[in-house]
């Protein structure tokens, strides 16, 4: 499916001190949290390697808001040398968030042809195909609300 369409959508059960971080808004041990479950024997890591083969998963905390400052639409981009890509939504409440879709399409084909996304809820996990397999993908603004996610790579 990831190959034809360019991405699926999939549940991963997170750990308890995820959901435990995010509403503290402890970042940095948060980022501790998700990089032990990116790991191998993680959570996540268990997860994407269903979908292909890979060695390693690089990660940010994304944290996309319009309450702070102005948000801005992202670029068409393939992730370069990874062989996939995840959007994993900590988002406790996607209804309050306008904007932040996340955006597929084969790499070159005109914006109209893209797969338009929202932000799915706590838990949800896109995984998406990048240029290995003749992808692109770009994020839009977020124009009300706040859209966190752990935006991910594997290698």
């Amino acid at each position: 499916m990831i190959a034809t369409q360019g991405y699926l959508i999939t549940a991963v059960e997170l750990p308890a001190s995820v959901l435990e971080k995010l509403l503290e808004r402890n970042w940095p041990e948060l980022d501790q949290v998700i990089a032990r479950e990116t790991l191998p024997g993680g959570v996540i890591f268990s997860k994407l390697q269903n979908y292909t083969k890979f060695s390693q998963i690089e990660f940010i905390i994304s944290i996309r808001s319009s309450l702070e400052q102005p948000d801005e639409d992202g670029i068409w981009h393939d992730d370069g040398s990874r062989v996939l890509a995840f959007s994993l939504s900590l988002t406790l409440d996607p209804s309050e968030i306008e904007g932040g879709f996340l955006e597929i399409r084969r790499r070159g084909e005109e914006s109209s042809k893209s797969e338009t996304l929202p932000t799915p809820s706590y838990g949800s996990m896109i995984v998406f195909a990048t240029g290995h397999l003749g992808f692109e993908h770009k994020i839009n603004r977020v124009i009300r609300g706040e859209r966190i996610i752990i935006a991910g790579w594997c290698t």
